[in-house]
């Protein structure tokens, strides 16, 4: 690829920037040339300001996503919260088919994810195709206030894994289109913050419709509580259309030379321009199924998913019950841990971003929480139980920082990208799944059982991810020898040319690396 490059203003709506389209630049204006063959690329100090004005705007614009995730956490929590309150009994569900009920959300959730990031990619406008999906889980969110039967119950809650499946692994989709992998870190925690937020506000705001709500018209609190927040669902999502980015090459709101900009500060970590306009649905499918680094991610986030699948019992009577509290206030005392996680989270990706390091800040939080697993194996008593939880809501701090690095070490063709995400984010969620089934009520009230396979998933969880670590600072060694490059497909090969592993970046012939 050869190319010369400049700051420019004229760059025309909604095409793809790529650097060999940028116009000539004058006498002593400088070139890109191929990778790692000389001559240095980098933003003037007058585009750095700007891309500082641009990640502003875009920042604040994401908080929009941040809402939507907010609003999708309260409306999948809502059912442990109204199982309080008889959700469970009213219908005449065994403890197998609540099980059931909560886990074949996760089965449309994983079947549509995939398909939808691919679809993502191809429109190109995530302003709209996100908060149509958006109403459409408020809306069945809403019909599980009117269910009758454990059948009504399960199609309503298909049906939700299907409408909510394409939100996060569109959201980190867009945020991996706008943000480089240095500046991945804090915005991932920035969208799993609305998971701490919502998880603390979920109990605030259950106790607060179930209590006030109960025996209004004749109706249970509980079938207030999925009518109200499916209603507030519907509203908020049409209500962030205006307002969400789309991608960098077609947002609406900024002009074409800070699309312009937007787009080639991506280009020059990667040298390549953020496209994959050829690339068929069939051939992005194959490079991700044949990425043994795609599978490796999804075993790890399995064994994770299943650890960290105490979530879904948080509220209820398997836990936090077990501290001998009434339904208010077992809602109330949920809260304070997830205060704490997202503390610790935003702290450690913080550090993690500066480091520029992944695995280390990714396994550290799970440690502490195999911690909080052991504590509550040991002990009904009320302090220690407690302490516990805190403990293990930590471990949320690590499994953001699956997602940046992913994105990081998948770094094109940008479909590819969309698809490995996805799948890596569905087929983890299996995890989640079993681990709806290993909190049945005769473990309790210690749940030893249950604590000991979370600790031994995590454990497996961190090992596949020693494995990814080990395999990339191998193959980090033989790109700074010359020996593999960076290919098209985003995998790394043996070079022939010994020369095409290098990105001109700011002041320095930087090679691209996979991060640790």
């Amino acid at each position: 690829m050869s190319a010369n490059i400049n700051p420019i203003d004229d760059k025309p709506s909604g095409d793809v920037m790529h650097l060999e389209a940028m116009r000539s630049p004058a006498d002593g204006e400088e070139d890109l040339k191929h990778p790692g063959l000389g001559q240095v690329v980098k933003l003037t100090p007058e585009e750095e300001a700007r891309v500082k004005v641009i990640k502003r705007k875009i920042d604040l614009r994401m908080i929009a996503i941040v809402v939507i995730y907010i609003m999708n956490q309260l409306d999948r929590s809502n059912m442990p919260a109204a199982r309080l309150k008889g959700f469970q009994s009213d219908l005449k569900m065994t403890d197998a088919q609540y099980s059931t009920t909560i886990s074949i959300l996760y089965v449309g959730y994983i079947i549509a994810q995939v398909p939808s990031n691919l679809l993502l990619n191809w429109c190109g406008r995530p302003s709209f195709y996100l908060p149509f999906w958006m109403m459409c889980w408020g809306a069945v969110s809403a019909c599980t206030g009117v269910v009758t039967s454990f059948q009504g119950a399960v199609l309503c809650r298909f049906f939700l894994g299907f409408a909510e499946a394409p939100l996060f692994p569109g959201a980190l989709f867009l945020l991996s289109r706008w943000y480089t992998r240095e500046e991945l870190g804090k915005r991932v925690t920035g969208l799993w913050m609305a998971n701490f937020i919502s998880n603390a506000l979920n109990g605030l705001i259950s106790a607060g419709i179930l209590a006030g709500t109960e025996g209004k018209l004749g109706h249970r609190g509980w079938r207030w509580l999925f009518w109200i927040d499916g209603g507030m669902t519907v509203l908020i999502a049409f209500l962030t259309i205006p307002i969400l980015p789309d991608f960098p090459h077609n947002d609406r709101w900024l002009s074409a030379s800070d699309r312009a900009l937007a787009q080639k500060r991506l280009t020059l970590e990667t040298g390549e321009a953020d496209d994959d306009a050829q690339l068929s649905a069939a051939r992005v499918a194959w490079l991700c199924i044949t990425d043994p680094k795609a599978w490796l991610f999804v075993f790890s986030l399995f064994g994770q998913g299943v650890a960290l699948s105490f979530q879904q019992f948080f509220p209820t009577l398997l836990i936090v019950k077990t501290l001998g509290y009434d339904a208010t206030k077992t809602l109330l005392l949920t809260a304070p841990p997830w205060v704490l996680a997202g503390i610790v989270a935003y702290v450690n990706a913080y550090v993690s971003d500066k480091r520029g390091r992944r695995f280390e800040h990714l396994i550290g939080p799970y440690c502490v929480a195999i911690i909080g697993f052991i504590i509550a194996a040991t002990t009904t008593a009320t302090a220690p139980r407690y302490i516990s939880m805190f403990l293990m809501a930590i471990a949320n701090a690590g499994y953001l920082l699956n997602f940046p690095w992913i994105s990081a070490v998948f770094p094109r063709p940008p479909a590819k990208r969309a698809a490995v995400l996805a799948m890596v984010n569905s087929l983890g969620n299996l995890g989640t799944v079993a681990g709806s089934y290993v909190f049945p009520t005769k473990w309790g009230p210690s749940y030893a059982k249950t604590w000991a396979i979370m600790c031994a998933c995590f454990v497996f969880g961190i090992l596949m991810l020693l494995v990814l670590r080990m395999w990339f600072a191998r193959l980090n060694r033989k790109m700074d020898k010359g020996l593999y490059v960076l290919g098209e497909d985003g995998n790394v090969r043996p070079n022939d040319a010994l020369d095409g592993s290098h990105v001109a970046v700011n002041e320095n012939l930087m090679a691209w690396r996979y991060q640790l």
